[in-house]
This record gives C-alpha cells, structure tokens and sequence, in this order.
C-alpha cells in the first residue's frame, strides 16, 4: 500500500509540474513574435485551460500532498496579470459613471447586415441595424460594413436605413474594406490602410477622439474546417484518431499562419499611432486575437488600457461562430477618457457579439 501511494504521489507531482510548466509558458507565449516561433499563438490560445488545469490539480494535490499544490499555485500567482486580462474581477466599479461629460461606443462586426442566426432575422427590417438604433449609442464602429443602401434580400429596407442615417448623421462607410462609422458627432476620416482605418470624432465639449477601427487578419477556416476542428478535439479527447489529428494539424498551421499575418500588421499599426499627436485614442474592432497575444500587446504598447479589464468580470467570449468561442473583439483606449462600463450584447445577428462602452472624461 505504501509503495502505491509512492507512485501515486510522484504521479502527482510529474502533473502538477507539467502544468506549471505549461501555465507559465502559454501566459507569456504572447511576448513572442509569431515570425520567430510558430508555436507561440497556438500556446497562447490554450492559456485559459491550462487555468483550469492549475486549480484541479489544486484540489488533487491537496488531498495527495499538500506541499505539491504549491507548485500550480506558485504558478498562477506569477500569472496573475495575465490571468486578469481574460478573467477581470471587477466586482464593485470604481468609476463614476454618472455626469453629461459622457459618451458611448458601439463596436460590432455587422457580418455585412446577412444574419448569422437566421432564427433571429426580422421579416420586415434588419435585425442588426434593429440592434444598432436600439443602444443608441454616441459612436457606432462597424467591421465587416461595405455598404448602407436598402437591399431586400438581407432586410434592408429604405425606411430604416433612412432612419439610421437621421439617427447618425455623420456616417463614413468603408466600401473597399469594411471597416465603417457611424456618429451623432462630425467625424471625418484621415487613413485607412487594409485592416485599420483612422477617424477623427470632434466631440461636444471640444476635444476630438481619434478612433482606429481594426478588423486584423482573420484565420482563414472553412465551415468544414471550423466543423473538423470541433469533432478533432471531441475525438481527441475521446480516442487517439490520425485522421482527426492530422485534421488538427492543417487547422493549427493556418493559425500560425493568420498570426504572422497580424504579427506584421501589428508592428505598421503601432508605428502609425506613435505618430498620432492627439493623446485620447481609441483602438477597437475585430483583432481576430486572444487578450495577451502578440499583435494585442504590440498594438498597446503599455499605453493603452483595455475596456474590458478595467470594467468587466469574468471570462468572456466575442466570437461564437461554429460553436468555437474566443474573445477576439476588444476595445482600447489611452489619454483623458475612462472606461466606466463595459457590455456584450447577446444577440447572434452576427458570427461576432457587439461590445457597448460608456466612457467618462478625466478631468482631474
């Protein structure tokens, strides 16, 4: 019996070390530039199971050991910035969110006005302009708008795009690449490259915002391969398959593949807004990007705070198409505005969740 337990223990131990292992390293592979290392998005995109890994073996050690439930929970506490980026603890808001001195920020891959969920399209007008006008939100930043005309055959109808257009009467569509705006504030449009376009929104107190809508580089998945990907780590779990695999292997190197693809786009991105003048900007859109990779990191740079740390709780996630969920939409933001509340609107008019951010101005 003792020598049982002998195995058993070191048993333990070999785990807990393995996952501490793997706990520090996918909360830092972040810090790697996709181009120098292949593997570093894919570990990053894992940090939050190797979490719930750390606290059973938590649990297991400490009936097994006490002493070896130290060595995950050392862990976790080196990570413990990383872990609040996607798992923020903001039970009681610090920020005042009363005052006029207020505005409010949409962010929302529209998927071109289609319905994602065609159980919740609207017959007789479309449901995520429906969506849009009902938060009435100050600013509204679109990925995926290439247009705002009436076409019937997505529910797009005269009467309501004429109402959005009185409701937002400073709007600029990004007709090449999608990336669009819509304001009860003049805005006017400054650059726009592929994967980013510069506006500036001239605010009612005076001051301006300049806000840089984002849709980076996508992962370039079928439907079959976001189907494959599911049913591979379902099969993989269940029973080794080479097929299923071999499947997972062709996902993972697309990955790598869109990573370095953000990872260089990241690098330009930065370098424009270091040659932005005006200190209060706003990053937001579709990073395609989990909280703490690269391109993230690269693109705030220290400077910038993200909404969702400072204002939510708890993990989230922005992206449900295929049944696989990652937080891949995100809000940024530095100078003398403050995130004072953060929401995600649970509607499936898109393969994305909209993001909804009060901001209040610092004036202190």
């Amino acid at each position: 019996m003792t020598k049982i337990k002998q195995i058993l223990s070191f048993i333990v131990l070999a785990i807990a070390i393995l996952v501490a292992l793997g706990t520090l390293a996918t909360a830092y592979a972040g810090n790697i530039n996709p181009m120098d290392s292949k593997i570093a998005p894919l570990l990053c995109m894992t940090f939050p199971y190797w979490i719930v890994a750390s606290l059973v073996v938590i649990v297991i050690s400490f009936f097994v050991k006490k002493r070896y439930s130290l060595i995950p929970l050392m862990a976790l506490v080196i990570c413990w910035e990383s872990i609040l980026l996607i798992c923020p603890l903001n039970l009681f808001s610090s920020h005042n969110n009363n005052g006029s001195n207020t505005f409010t920020l949409l962010s929302y891959n529209a998927y071109n006005f289609k319905g994602f969920d065609k159980s919740n399209t609207d017959e007789d007008s479309n449901a995520t302009l429906n969506y849009i006008a009902t938060t009435d939100a100050d600013i509204v930043c679109l990925q995926e708008c290439e247009y705002l005309s009436p076409i019937h055959r997505w529910n797009v109808y005269k009467k309501q795009v004429n109402e959005i257009k009185k409701q937002y009467p400073y709007r600029i569509i990004g007709v090449e690449h999608g990336q669009s705006i819509f304001s009860k504030y003049p805005v006017k449009e400054i650059f726009k490259e592929g994967y980013f376009s510069h506006f500036v929104v001239d605010m009612p107190n005076g001051s301006s915002i300049d806000i840089i809508d984002v849709h980076l580089k996508s992962i370039p998945l079928t439907a079959k391969d976001k189907q494959q990907y599911n049913d591979a780590i379902s099969d993989i779990v269940n029973s080794t398959n080479s097929k299923e695999i071999s499947s997972l292997k062709n996902i993972m190197k697309k990955i790598s593949y869109a990573a370095q693809k953000r990872a260089l786009q990241a690098n330009k991105l930065s370098q424009y807004i270091h040659s932005i003048e005006n200190e209060n900007i706003i990053i937001c859109g579709d990073f395609n990007d989990v909280p703490g990779c690269y391109a993230i990191n690269t693109i705030a740079d220290d400077d910038f705070d993200d909404a969702y740390t400072e204002c939510g709780f708890g993990p989230m996630n922005t992206y449900h198409g295929n049944n696989i969920n990652f937080r891949i939409d995100h809000v940024l933001y530095k100078g003398d505005i403050e995130a004072v509340s953060f929401s995600r609107g649970n509607v499936k008019y898109s393969d994305h969740y909209p993001l909804f951010v009060r901001f209040s101005w610092d004036n202190d």
